[in-house]
């Protein structure tokens, strides 16, 4: 008797037996147990490092926020859009991540040793006569060194999420997305769990780990993750830079139905760029950084379980509406609720139980239901055959909204310092999440609406503006570089 043949699995050029896929997204997942942990690491730490040299919250927001979300947005629709057109044999995602990847290990390492680095640098000030204080010494090597670091990290930031469109079965893209999540929060919960206590102590010692983790685990994927064959793509029309301009713009903002995504993602830009001060928030509420760091990893357990119960229900009833249902759930009372630190005053000990409390049964699974609008309803909204060139332009809108968002919160929170205190301004943080997801669930609920219009759950077909007689496609790299040499204009006048 013949023996069946393995069930094989394809996208694109690749084929795969099941073992074969298994491997890949052990590789996969892999990457990013150590992406997520970069990512998390520095966010959490350099706060504290900032605090610690008495730097405003207005300074802490242009250096966490406003420059590192300036270069994102002048830089990520090059890559994006130049990353879609290379050809190569390592592929056209896997070469950008290892070209950035030496330079942005050393720039952790850097922010490491960052207060060494401004002590060597005093020294040799000193010895030409020049006194700086090194206070301001140190704020400023930080900051160079943020803004390196935020420049090569845009190169994966815009090309890793790619990866998986172009060596994923499509068919089952799904499933290795909600794994994909689970692997994620797991990773933060145990840095939460076991690490995070330790920033305000170890903080070198931990972003050199993170760094040393990541040149060697990001290295491993890179080699093991093979990329397909690609169609060369389409030649280029000689045209000038602002037709190319206007066909970017046109397509991707041609048509209502996706100024709601984009009106969606300047909102969630807003809304992060109150993050960076949570930690403080916390702070203010008497908690210590174990305490913090728990209730952070409890939040992440839980958070795996919302994402798998997320994924089924975004499967089900499609991602537009478990969004909907999850902005609902934060308006209503996962925001209000953290309110309550406006008006009472609980112990330290009532306080941490307050907030496993809140966490557990309101923020996560709220965090969780959000989560599948990116990439699950992107990729359910978005032209596949436009995919990178549309969440270039939804990455553009959202750089720009948290360098803004970073500089109004920021300043919301020096303003209402100087009348209730500096640790009890950061109270209010909830008022600023609340007005921003107001604007959210609006766009949100245009965006279904204008879904249902173009054949909802049994016939959508994303839809495309009437085409300009402009360049061609590839020409948009042109367009891409003219806009982000605007939006760096923008930037600068700011």
């Amino acid at each position: 008797m013949k023996s069946e043949p393995p069930r094989m699995y394809h996208v694109g050029t690749l084929r795969y037996t099941s073992r074969a896929l298994a491997v890949l997204c052990f590789w996969l997942l892999w990457g990013d147990v150590c992406y997520v942990l970069m990512e998390s690491v520095v966010p959490s730490i350099l706060p504290l490092k900032l605090q610690n040299l008495g730097a405003s919250n207005m300074t802490m927001a242009l250096i966490l926020g406003t420059v590192p979300q300036g270069i994102s947005l002048v830089f990520n629709p090059i890559i994006s859009l130049k990353s879609d057109r290379h050809r190569g044999p390592w592929g056209r995602r896997i070469p950008f991540i290892l070209f950035s990847l030496p330079p942005l290990v050393l720039c952790l390492a850097g922010l490491a040793f960052g207060d060494r680095m401004a002590s060597w640098v005093g020294r040799q000030l000193d010895g030409h006569g020049a006194a700086v204080s090194p206070v301001a010494l140190a704020l400023g090597v930080t900051a160079v060194l943020m803004m390196l670091f935020a420049f090569f990290n845009t190169f994966i930031n815009s090309v890793f999420w790619y990866l998986f469109n172009d060596v994923v079965p499509e068919k089952l893209l799904a499933r290795f997305m909600s794994w994909f999540r689970v692997v994620s929060v797991a990773s933060v919960s145990l840095y939460n769990f076991c690490i995070f206590r330790f920033a305000g102590t170890h903080a070198t010692a931990i972003l050199l780990g993170a760094a040393v983790l990541y040149a060697i685990g990001f290295s491993l994927m890179c080699f093991f993750v093979r990329e397909g064959e690609y169609p060369p793509p389409r030649n280029s029309g000689k045209t000038g830079v602002v037709a190319a301009v206007k066909t970017y713009a046109h397509e991707c903002h041609g048509l209502a139905h996706y100024r709601y995504v984009f009106l969606v993602a300047i909102g969630a830009g807003a809304g992060t760029a109150g993050t960076d001060f949570m930690l403080f928030f916390y702070q203010s509420t008497g908690l210590d950084l174990q305490m913090i760091g728990t209730i952070r990893g409890v939040e992440g357990l839980a958070m795996i379980v919302g994402v798998l119960i997320s994924g089924w229900l975004a499967d089900r009833f499609h991602p537009i509406r478990v969004v909907i249902a999850g902005v609902l759930l934060q308006l209503t009372l996962a925001f209000p609720a953290t309110l309550l630190w406006l008006f009472w005053e609980p112990s330290p000990r009532v306080s941490y139980y307050l907030w496993l409390a809140i966490t557990i049964s309101l923020i996560a699974p709220a965090k969780a239901m959000v989560s599948v609008l990116d990439p699950p309803l992107f990729m359910r909204i978005f032209p596949r055959e436009n995919y990178g060139q549309f969440c270039s332009a939804n990455a553009l809108w959202r750089s720009a909204a948290m360098i803004l968002g970073a500089l109004v919160v920021g300043a919301y929170l020096d303003v209402l310092g100087k009348y209730f205190g500096k640790s009890f301004a950061y109270r209010f943080l909830p008022i600023w999440n609340i007005g921003v997801h107001v604007g959210i669930l609006l766009a949100t609920l245009k965006l279904y609406q204008s879904w249902k219009r173009h054949g909802g759950d049994l016939a959508y077909v994303a839809p495309l503006p009437n085409p300009l007689t402009c360049p061609a496609d590839n020409n948009l790299q042109v367009a891409a570089i003219a806009g982000a040499a605007a939006a760096a204009r923008i930037v600068t006048a700011v």
